[in-house]
């Protein structure tokens, strides 16, 4: 995702005469990026996308062992 927003930004910047070059910028930018979901993500801060709001649900809650999927059983 940086690197194509780069990309946009650069060739945008040429139509109005500015010539950049960000080069080993957009590592540099994915770096910072992955950083700051890992130190989110340590803090709680990301949420679960398959439930609705930022608990866990209900359902979940009861939950002593990872529930086992139909693919999964059905594998067995």
């Amino acid at each position: 995702m940086v690197p194509a927003a780069l990309l946009l930004i650069e060739t945008v910047a040429a139509l109005f005469g500015y010539k950049w070059d960000f080069g080993g910028l957009d590592k540099q930018l994915a770096s910072v990026i992955n950083a700051v979901f890992a130190v989110l993500s340590v803090l709680g801060v990301v949420n679960d996308p398959t439930t609705a709001g930022l608990e866990d649900s209900s359902q979940a809650m009861t939950y002593l062992t990872p529930k086992v999927s139909r693919a999964a059983q059905a594998k067995k």
